[in-house]
């Protein structure tokens, strides 16, 4: 499962009061986030996620989780789309955007590496 882990303090409720919605189109590929949700505790943080590649389109939920001193990025169990490289384009915008908002924090273990700016 792709995914991306964020080493230090993160502050999601900041993210999730900032969060703003993004739409990129490049070369026929769409790019979008919407809606943003938080649990009750405030340690997991739902975003629908749209990836339209050269097929039908990608509907899912990015997934940021808090524990400890770790946030992991990833897919939402509960949602199970195709793992095309614009979904994973979405995961690795998701991480860069908290890391941005927190740069306290540090880039830890990910299988996206390819897909994060330095």
């Amino acid at each position: 499962m792709p995914h991306i882990v964020l080493k230090g303090p993160v502050d999601l409720h900041s993210f999730y009061t900032g969060h703003k919605p993004v739409a990129r189109e490049v070369a026929g590929e769409i790019l979008k986030l919407h809606n943003i949700f938080m649990n009750q505790r405030g340690d997991i943080l739902l975003i629908e996620a749209l990836a339209v590649e050269h097929g039908p389109p990608n509907r899912f939920f990015v997934q940021i989780g808090r524990k400890d001193a770790k946030t992991t990025v990833k897919i939402y169990p509960g949602s199970d789309p195709e793992k095309t490289p614009g979904v994973k384009k979405l995961l690795a915008l998701v991480a860069q955007q908290v890391k941005a908002r927190n740069p306290q924090a540090d880039y830890g273990h990910t299988n996206l590496q390819e897909f994060l700016l330095p």
